[in-house]
């Protein structure tokens, strides 16, 4: 039996994440109890197999048992739970012959503390104005003790970080109102403590709807005969369909999906302070797609797909110079899914851009570039019909409208600003 991310204590609302597995037999039930005083408070179970040992078999065989389970272990399920200490055991039984015949039995006994005093939130900011797509930033306080964070937009949480290394309490957090989450949903400041108790806080700010651009594409022959082997050949996770529009379809939908979670893991190795302090620059070129642009695809007269473009597509001269847009580090450098050859630089808190479709790349993970360095080349590789630069903004693996972080009015007023009591 392991516990994943082990509790440091109990409080209103923690969860435990049971693990549990054995190489020999199968594993039948776990169980999990909170005691305080010498009495059981609350118990979980869960059956996992509940076939028995057969006589005949005089020696185990075949893959190990496993189990994992996630069981809420805090007030909310435990009414009598008082502040103090209780102890936390986990059970697990298999399905051997040993305790004469009753099973196998493991188990896993914690002493943790009890506490219920959510932690402390003060808002700083007064005002926040956000475009639908679009961020902003907050700053706020948190009481010692704090573990965890940020600001939670309907489904997606952007996790803060100390305004500077001598004031840990004091946070900035950027968020977005993502382009598929209704303006109308409500924004809070989030902090969690150790054990799970968490306290919200609500802090003035104003969205603003945008409607989003809509575009057909027609699908023809010799692009996806062009787009697609590449794509498939540098893919290993993506199989052969046996039809070239079937393989464009999960190119297009499925491996696109892969994609923005791998960004959302990159994004979990941002740096914990802005690696910029200049505006972020746009490569001057022509517009040939927005952000959020809606696309209906279509194939021989019929609509096959849609999918939503989260970038820009920017053309110029072929094989163009592609320049960072702000100070980071490279945290990808190579061939990318649906984006081709591909760069992800991180600038810290969270924030990161994408540069695709690149012919050349001229840089590699891990390297340190500064704002208007050369970074590569633009082309057509992935899902590109022609030479151009694909960018995309993120805020932790989500993107974002690039236009705000282009702006040094926006860039002042929503950052520089609000940090500047603090430099």
């Amino acid at each position: 039996i392991s516990l994943n991310r082990p509790p440091k204590g109990l409080g209103i609302k923690t969860e435990l994440v049971v693990e549990a597995s054995d190489a020999r037999h199968n594993i039948k039930t776990l169980a999990v109890e909170v005691m305080q005083g010498g009495q059981v408070l609350h118990q979980e179970r869960m059956i996992i197999s509940a076939r028995p040992q057969r006589w005949w078999r005089f020696w185990p065989g075949g893959p190990a048992s496993t189990a994992q389970w996630t069981v809420p272990v805090g007030r909310e399920v435990t009414p009598g739970l008082k502040e103090g200490r209780a102890t936390l055991r986990v059970m697990a039984l298999n399905d051997s012959w040993g305790r004469f015949f009753r099973g196998g039995r493991s188990e896993v006994v914690r002493e943790l503390p009890v506490r219920f005093a959510p932690p402390q939130l003060g808002v700083l900011t007064s005002q926040h104005y956000i475009n639908h797509g679009g961020c902003d930033m907050v700053l706020f306080t948190v009481s010692p003790g704090t573990t965890e964070s940020g600001v939670q937009v309907g489904p997606y949480f952007f996790p803060s970080f100390s305004v500077k290394e001598s004031m840990p309490e004091t946070r900035l957090c950027v968020f977005a109102y993502p382009y598929n989450v209704d303006p109308s949903v409500i924004a809070r400041v989030v902090a969690r403590d150790d054990v799970g108790n968490e306290t919200l806080a609500n802090f003035t700010y104003r969205v603003f709807p945008k409607k989003f651009h809509t575009d057909t594409i027609t699908l023809t022959d010799d692009f996806m005969n062009r787009v697609v082997p590449p794509i498939l050949g540098q893919t290993p996770e993506m199989r052969d369909e046996g039809s070239l529009l079937k393989n464009f379809l999960e190119v297009n939908g499925q491996l696109r999906e892969i994609d923005a979670q791998r960004l959302v893991e990159l994004s979990k190795h941002t740096a914990s302070t802005f690696l910029w302090k200049e505006p972020f620059v746009r490569l001057p070129s022509k517009t040939e797609a927005s952000f959020a642009d809606y696309r209906t695809y279509t194939y021989n007269g019929e609509v096959v797909d849609h999918q939503t473009h989260l970038g820009f597509d920017l053309a110029g001269l072929e094989h163009m110079p592609v320049r960072a847009s702000n100070d980071g580090i490279v945290v990808l450098a190579g061939f990318f899914g649906i984006f081709g050859n591909a760069v992800v630089i991180d600038h810290g808190c969270g924030i990161q851009s994408l540069y695709g479709h690149m012919s050349s790349i001229a840089v590699k993970e891990g390297d340190h570039v500064k704002r208007e360095q050369e970074i590569g080349r633009s082309g057509q590789t992935g899902l590109a019909g022609g030479d151009h630069l694909h960018l995309t903004m993120l805020l932790d693996g989500i993107p974002v409208n690039p236009i705000e972080w282009w702006d040094p009015h926006w860039i002042h007023d929503r950052i520089q600003a609000k940090l500047q009591p603090y430099q």
